[in-house]
């Protein structure tokens, strides 16, 4: 039985000094732009003790007003665009510093295997607990692709879920203030009647929330579910089950949480003809690596190691292990040995070719490799044979 406890005194503690600096140096850690006030990181650090000082005061006044968020968009892999909304600084904060006090309330209570934005859960946790309903007779999923899922939350029935726990009705406020404050995008206002937008500290908490119902439901009725965030597969032993298991979750996400589950993008498929999720392919017993992410990856270092821009090999290699060691130590986890090597050689090459100024056969007898392991390469090959 999850916890039914309500906790009704929190916004004193939303407010309090230590809890705001906590939020900040999270917010500034986050990085990130300026929202529609245009004010950066840099410049509100600049002032900041009279910044906290003046979010303490308006919270503890109740004259702190959400503000509305900037509208921007990120590049997807499909080559489609996510809308992102942009909160101003001290909204981040106040997000934060709420977040930071009804997020243990939440948690504690949460299906064991959401593993998205949650403090000691990881992809890598979710991607091992499919191996492991693999090896113990799970041969069919329900890949699920709800539609949207960020930007058509229902507002009323989120609320009220978060009041099964939160009777603080000024922090209520707070949360249903930030969904209902609006986007700006093009100099032009928007309502937002639905949705939590990306980009906002407190949406994947919101989020982890609402779908926290259907992980149970799905669970109790014999599919467990391993989710993060909205990316989520139902483990299923016999293609019966599968099915089942693919008309109840449409039950549960349409009829009662009013989200929809894409009909194209959701389907019933087993380990033999493989399925992606987090960055992976799944195949029979295999984690493999796309050659989508390769060809990612390679675009990267192409840019990293354009020739005629200034810099020694030596900065080329400090920037370009950046981006080895994030993909290296991530896709580390899979059936990669024989992509890894490619990929070293790869890299090589195109050093060879950024001090040589061109491409050619002759670099790789006048450049060998001990070359780059003085430099200080990192080589994937090596990061594998550390991680075991």
């Amino acid at each position: 039985m999850k916890p039914t406890r309500k906790y009704y005194s929190i916004i004193d503690k939303v407010y309090d000094r230590k809890n705001l600096e906590e939020a900040w140096k999270k917010v500034k850690a986050n990085k990130g732009s300026a929202g529609i006030d245009g004010e950066t990181i840099n410049w509100f650090e600049m002032n900041r003790n009279q910044n906290l000082y003046e979010i303490q005061r308006f919270l503890r006044e109740k004259r702190y007003h959400p503000t509305p968020s900037l509208r921007k968009y990120i590049s997807k892999s499909n080559g489609k665009q996510r809308p992102l909304g942009i909160p101003i600084i001290r909204d981040r904060i106040v997000q934060q510093a709420v977040r930071q006090m009804i997020e243990p309330l939440f948690d504690r209570g949460f299906y064991p295997h959401s593993y998205g934005f949650r403090k000691g859960h990881s992809q890598h946790q979710a991607l091992e607990t499919i191996k492991k309903a693999k090896r113990a007779g799970y041969e069919y999923v329900v890949d699920l692709d709800i539609q949207a899922y960020f930007d058509t939350i229902p507002h009323s029935k989120l609320m009220r879920k978060v009041k099964e726990k939160i009777a603080d009705g000024r922090v209520l406020d707070l949360l249903e203030g930030w969904l209902k404050a609006g986007i700006m995008e093009d100099g032009q206002f928007h309502e937002t009647e639905e949705g939590s937008p990306q980009g906002g500290v407190i949406s994947p908490l919101l989020a982890n929330i609402y779908l926290d119902d259907f992980d149970w439901k799905m669970r109790e009725a014999g599919y467990p579910v391993v989710r993060f965030a909205d990316d989520a597969v139902i483990m299923c032993k016999t293609e019966r089950q599968s099915h089942k298991a693919y008309q109840l979750a449409r039950e549960i996400l349409e009829d009662e949480l009013n989200l929809t589950m894409h009909p194209e993008k959701t389907k019933v498929v087993d380990f033999d003809e493989g399925f992606h999720f987090l960055g992976f392919d799944f195949w029979k017993d295999y984690l493999l690596l796309p050659e989508k992410r390769m060809r990612k990856v390679k675009k990267d270092i192409r840019y990293l190691t354009r020739r005629h821009q200034g810099k020694n090999v030596r900065e080329v290699i400090k920037r370009l292990n950046q981006t080895i060691r994030g993909f290296g130590n991530y896709f580390g986890i899979g059936n990669t040995k024989e992509k890894f090597k490619k990929l070293d050689s790869w890299i090589r090459m195109r050093l060879r070719a950024y001090i040589r100024k061109k491409k050619s056969t002759v670099s790789n007898r006048l450049i060998p490799t001990y070359i780059f392991d003085r430099l200080g390469l990192v080589s994937l090959v090596d990061l594998l044979t550390n991680r075991s």
